[in-house]
């Protein structure tokens, strides 16, 4: 029994410390800031703010989040708005170019495809099949080299830079 209570006290007394950045500054009057939110700290401390090591003893106050400023929550709103529209135009993009992507691999399987089988049965018509073929192919090698040029002058994500070009790695140069 003194073992279970032993134990549960080790439990509950046993926490573990969380460290979050910390910075402090003092204004003109000597009054010391500390916060972990630079934004939070008034205007005169905003250049001087000095990340807090846990070694730093020093009186504190307590400095609460700043309210928006009055009248400019619709130029906010607006800008929030403005920004939203934006990062969903550029998603539209990239979801464009994966989809351009997709087509031209597609098109290329399809043509190399089709060149196999002509070739394999050789008729009248093969020589035609042929052709057609190796323009499809030259015309999806030409995209592919035209896609990369596009995704290189965007701003592309990593992840979806990859994913791009996974497909595009199908195409054969």
């Amino acid at each position: 029994m003194q073992k279970i209570l032993l134990l549960l006290l080790i439990v509950i007394f046993s926490g573990m410390t969380v460290q979050a950045t910390t910075y402090s500054c003092r204004d003109k009057q000597g009054t010391l800031f500390i916060t972990d939110n630079l934004q939070a700290l008034p205007t005169e401390c905003q250049g001087q703010a000095r990340r807090v090591e846990s070694k730093d003893p020093d009186n504190l106050n307590y400095v609460p989040a700043q309210a928006d400023p009055q009248g400019s929550g619709d130029e906010f709103q607006q800008v929030v708005r403005d920004a939203e529209l934006e990062q969903r135009q550029k998603q539209a993009g990239i979801e464009r170019l994966l989809q351009r992507a997709k087509q031209l691999a597609e098109q290329y399987r399809q043509a190399v495809q089709k060149k196999n089988n002509a070739t394999r049965r050789w008729s009248y018509d093969s020589r035609d099949i042929i052709q057609t073929s190796e323009v499809q192919i030259g015309k999806s090698r030409d995209g592919k080299q035209q896609l990369l040029t596009e995704m290189s002058e965007q701003q592309v994500s990593q992840d979806d830079e990859q994913k791009i070009i996974s497909w595009l790695d199908k195409i054969a140069d």
